[in-house]
This record gives C-alpha cells, structure tokens and sequence, in this order.
C-alpha cells in the first residue's frame, strides 16, 4: 500500500500543506479544515506533520457506533458522511491523533491521498513528505517521533 511518509528532519513548518489539502478538499485555505496536521515544538524549533495511516487494524474504525468508517478497495479509511454521527469518537481513539473533526460539518477529517496524486507531497517545498509503496508498518506516535529526534539531534539525552 502508498503511504505518505513524512521525514521530520526536513520539515520547516511552513504548513504549505495544511493549506493546500484544505483548499483542494473545501475551498478554502484553513488548519482546522486539512487533512494533515503540523504539531510544533517551537521551543526545540521542530515540525512534524501528522496524517492518517489507514491503520489495520484501524482502532477508530473499530470505535465507530455507526459504522461511519470504513475501507476502499485500495485500503484507505473514509468517511461515510451519511452514516455519521459527529460523536467524536474516532478522533479520540485514533492511536496517532490524524482525525480531527470538521469545524462545521462535524465529520471526521481523514487523509485520502487525494486519489492517488496527494498535493501535500507535490507542494512541500523541502521535500519532506513523500509518497511511496511501503509494506506493511504500524506507524509511530507522534510523541515518540519527536522524542526520537531530540534525541538524534542531541538536544534531549
């Protein structure tokens, strides 16, 4: 399966991404409407973005009361906004923190590789998201990749 994986070491921050998957999903420019999110650590100067993993097992497919959640054939997670119910409780239980909840629709917000071309990793202009073939792979905690790169980068033992 195509992922987009992220390499934090070449992040700036500039959100560039967060901006064109808001404007390419809603039109319109917005953090709180992407389908990626950049967590900052400004105290250590570090940005890492966060996008879903289509985790299988996926906790918060499992999660869902309504079933809102399911799987395509090319095994990426999406909403069935009819079934939903806004309850939130896919966001909580996502084990990354990759969904959060349309700000006023109030329906999960999942990564959908944009058919296959994801503009997040065409536009970075550091090249720190990418997209490729990868087996099978749990993803990390979003702490414990930035704990990681502390630690690589000698700012925390």
């Amino acid at each position: 399966m195509k992922r987009i994986l992220v390499n934090v070491d070449c992040c700036s921050g500039c959100r560039r991404c967060e901006m064109i998957c808001s404007f390419s999903h809603e039109n319109r420019f917005g953090s709180s409407i992407s389908r990626i999110t950049v967590m900052k650590k400004d105290i250590f100067g570090l940005d890492l973005p966060v996008i879903c993993w289509h985790c299988n097992p996926c906790n918060a497919m499992e999660s869902c009361p309504t079933q809102a959640l399911e799987r395509n054939e090319k095994g990426l997670v999406f909403v069935k906004e009819e079934k939903c119910i806004g309850c939130g409780i896919c966001q909580q239980t996502c084990i990354i923190g990759a969904i959060k909840l349309h700000s006023e629709r109030n329906i999960p917000l999942i990564c959908d590789q944009c058919d296959g071309k994801p503009l997040c990793v065409e536009k970075c202009p550091t090249k720190a998201l990418t997209y490729i073939e990868i087996e099978k792979q749990q993803p990390k905690l979003p702490n414990q990749v930035l704990e990681e790169t502390l630690r690589r980068w000698r700012i925390i033992a």
